[in-house]
C-alpha cells in the first residue's frame, strides 16, 4: 500500500502561530539583544520566519547536533563557534520529542555562563518524553505521528514543504 502525505499545519497556520509566538517570545525576554541559537538541521525554515517575527535587536548562530550510537547507548554532541557567556539565549530547536536532546543542549550553554536561556521549538511531542524537560515556547503540541515539512526532513527530502504533514498508510 502507497503511502500519501496529509498536511496537519497549512502554511498560513504556522505563519500566524509564529506571529503569536514571536509577541509572546517578546513579552517574556524584555531584553536588550537577544541571541537566537538555532539547532541544524531541522529548525532553519522555523528559526528564519521567527527571527523575521520578532522585530528586535538579535544576533543569530548557528549549532549542529550530531547523534552517535555505542552498544545500544547515544551519545549527543554538538558543535557551535560563538560564546555564550553573558548572553541572553533563545535556542530555538525543530521538535522536542524524547527532550533528551534539548535537555542537553541547554544544561551545556547553562554551564557556560550564560545571562539567561530560554527554549522554543516548532513542535513539541509532550507523550514522547524520556527526560524531564519543557521547552518555554513551542508553536503546536502534538503527539503520534511522524511530522515533516516546513524544515523537517525524511532522509533530507520534503523539508521545501510549505506545511507540515503525516504520512497515511
Amino acid at each position: 500500500m502507497e503511502k500519501t502525505i496529509r498536511p496537519v499545519k497549512s502554511k498560513e497556520e504556522i505563519q500566524n502561530r509564529i506571529s503569536e509566538l514571536a509577541e509572546e517570545i517578546r513579552s517574556a525576554t524584555s531584553v536588550g539583544e537577544l541571541t537566537v541559537v538555532g539547532i541544524l538541521d531541522d529548525a532553519f525554515v522555523f528559526l528564519a520566519d521567527l527571527v523575521r517575527a520578532l522585530d528586535a535587536p538579535i544576533s543569530c548562530c548557528f549549532m549542529k547536533v550530531t547523534r552517535h550510537r555505542h552498544g545500544g547507548q547515544s551519545e549527543v554532541t554538538f558543535t557551535s563557534e560563538f560564546d555564550p557567556r553573558g548572553r541572553d539565549i533563545l535556542l530555538v530547536g525543530a521538535v522536542a520529542a524524547t527532550g533528551v536532546t534539548l535537555d542537553y543542549i541547554a544544561e551545556q550553554l547553562a554551564s557556560c555562563g550564560v545571562k539567561s536561556l530560554r527554549t522554543c521549538v516548532l513542535v513539541d511531542k509532550p507523550g514522547d518524553r524520556r527526560v524531564d524537560v519543557k521547552p518555554d515556547f513551542a508553536a503546536f503540541q502534538m503527539d503520534g505521528d511522524f511530522v515533516f515539512g516546513y524544515g523537517l526532513g525524511i532522509q533530507n527530502q520534503y523539508r521545501q514543504l510549505p506545511y507540515l504533514a503525516v504520512r497515511d498508510e
